[in-house]
């Protein structure tokens, strides 16, 4: 009887989960991190320290069950928990909490893209607190989106194959004080894509201080400008520098050409009222068909004259070389490629934007001048023909 009761084999000693064992408290760590996880997932809307403790658990999760299965206690059939089914039971709180950070985050992006509230004023609404810089980005960029979906098609807006404007815009002053989304939000669609806004915003910049620096005909003068024509309706008197003619390259900051009318007093000072840009084919890549590189985007579209001719300090255009001679006119002929940008806001705002063609506003100044109505499209009294205003 002893032998036997001796021979009973005895409980293995460690077969029990140990409470504070390699494992456990991995495990536990784990436990932890993922709820700290969940919780920032709301709280950090998505951001960087929902990420990294997401990264964090999942790695500490992999090594305690890891842990878990190799070792035996991993296994032990006791009264107690074993640690194989504490590492399901993780697991399973584990794809639960990354299942609501990915739809917390979803939730948070999509939040951020309507966020950006571009008004029809195209500002941004206001927000509280204060994002990681990473977010300000992404949420710029997704108001950049929403406005490039906004932009008009240019032949909506005007018939295509119009020759001079390519539809209405900001006026200088709102093109340069809009964010990117707004001013993107504002153009004609085709015009303008996010990567030139700064670029496009720089050269005008760069087109004003120059307006600036030679805001009056002396200034004008002095550096080389001389003028070419006669008050032109809706343009004002071309004034042209040789020197930045024949050097063959377009610099937003240095046009070949000053805009200056009298607003309508034919006895007043010349005003100065915007810049204007000549590129002959050959220069800056243009060819006869093909307009030269110019600003960022393609807002700046040339245009052309043709059949230029001068006659007692009158331009007109869709002239004959012969029509122009039998009148004792200068012949000019064709001229391309030209493009007027008004940047002094002071005279020669133009409402239509500060790429368009024509100023009508310009124009209304100047009908204070008997003279106006005669110049570019409309010739001499007594030339016979009738012409248009240029187009």
């Amino acid at each position: 009887m002893l032998e036997q009761t001796a021979s009973k084999p005895q409980p293995a000693v460690g077969l029990r989960v140990p409470r504070f064992s390699l494992p456990v408290v991995v495990l536990i760590a784990s436990v932890g991190l993922i709820v700290a996880m969940a919780s920032l997932a709301v709280l950090d809307d998505g951001g960087r320290w929902t990420e990294a403790l997401a990264v964090a658990g999942i790695g500490v999760m992999v090594v305690a069950i890891a842990l878990v299965l190799g070792t035996s206690q991993g296994w032990t059939e006791s009264r107690g928990v074993s640690l194989a089914g504490i590492s399901i039971a993780v697991v399973g709180i584990g794809a639960v909490a990354l299942a609501v950070v990915m739809y917390a985050g979803g939730a948070g992006s999509a939040s951020s893209s309507n966020g950006g509230n571009v008004s029809s004023g195209g500002g941004q609404g206001p927000s509280s607190g204060s994002p990681p810089a990473g977010q300000d980005e992404n949420r710029d960029q997704d108001a950049e989106g929403v406005a490039l979906s906004q932009q008009v098609s240019n032949n909506e807006v005007q018939p295509p194959g119009y020759a001079h404007d390519v539809g209405s815009h900001p006026r200088f002053e709102e093109f340069m004080a809009l964010d990117n989304a707004g001013l993107l939000a504002s153009v004609p669609g085709g015009t303008l894509v996010p990567s030139e806004v700064d670029t496009l915003k720089g050269e005008l910049a760069a087109a004003r201080q120059f307006a600036l620096d030679h805001n009056t005909v002396e200034k004008a003068q002095a550096a080389g400008f001389y003028n070419t024509t006669n008050d032109v309706p809706f343009m004002g008197a071309h004034f042209i520098n040789s020197e930045y003619l024949t050097d063959g390259v377009f610099d937003a900051g240095k046009p070949e050409g000053l805009l200056f009318s009298r607003l309508g007093n034919p006895g007043g000072e010349w005003q100065l009222v915007g810049v204007w840009y000549l590129l002959i084919p050959g220069q800056a890549g243009g060819t006869e068909s093909t307009p030269p590189e110019g600003f960022a985007g393609n807002l700046d579209l040339w245009h052309t004259h043709y059949g230029l001719c001068t006659r007692a300090g009158i331009i007109s255009e869709n002239n004959t070389a012969e029509g122009c001679s039998a009148d004792s006119g200068r012949f000019i002929g064709d001229l391309r490629w030209m493009m007027h940008v008004w940047v002094w806001p002071e005279a020669g705002d133009n409402p239509e934007g500060v790429f368009t063609y024509l100023n009508a506003d310009l124009y209304e100044k100047q009908q204070g001048d008997p003279n106006i109505g005669a110049g570019l499209g409309r010739p001499a009294e007594d030339d016979g023909e009738e012409n248009d205003t240029a187009q």
